[in-house]
């Protein structure tokens, strides 16, 4: 039995996308998760709904990719999301390792593959983002495999979802966990 709390993608992915609108990026586009015990159609209707008061539209929700790309005048934002559920402790390493791999595959140093409809954007900073529940086990994989100079070098910000508040805590490539 695990004693690890269960902490939904989706309310990652929420609170990820709140994030990015309070820093003036705009999300255009939400990649759904999609798994063993995850209602697709109750998610999108949920981040539908959470996210009317931002009025953020349109958004394009796709099912696979970066689970949340967003652009200002001056940031252009891609970020991935994981939840937490009642895994083992390798599952955990296993899923952040999958998590880490995917944003580090997104990385670009310029903003050349733009929807035509944001090209006015193209001279936006490219951010990565990695979202995360902010709990002891994603924590300690943090401080061992991902080093302050990856994250300078990438420009990799890791956005901690805090349970209690339902926000996130932004942890800057400049910043210490």
């Amino acid at each position: 039995m695990s004693t690890y709390q269960i902490i939904p993608e989706i309310d990652v992915l929420v609170a990820t996308t709140k994030y990015l609108v309070e820093r003036h990026v705009k999300p255009y586009k939400i990649s759904i998760p999609k798994g063993k015990g995850i209602d697709y159609e109750s998610d999108h209707y949920q981040i539908f709904w959470k996210l009317i008061p931002y009025n953020i539209r349109p958004i394009h929700f796709e099912p696979t990719g970066q689970d949340i790309i967003g652009i200002s005048k001056t940031e252009w934002w891609q970020v991935e999301c994981k939840g937490s559920g009642e895994g083992k402790k390798s599952t955990y390493r296993t899923n952040f390792d999958r998590a880490l791999a995917s944003v580090v595959s997104y990385y670009e140093e310029n903003t050349k593959d733009l929807p035509k409809e944001y090209k006015q954007y193209k001279s936006a900073k490219p951010y990565l983002g990695l979202a995360l529940p902010s709990s002891p086990t994603y924590l300690r994989q943090l401080e061992k495999r991902v080093r302050q100079s990856l994250r300078k070098r990438l420009n990799l910000w890791i956005l901690l979802y805090e349970h209690e508040t339902k926000s996130i805590k932004a942890v800057s490539p400049e910043d210490c966990y």
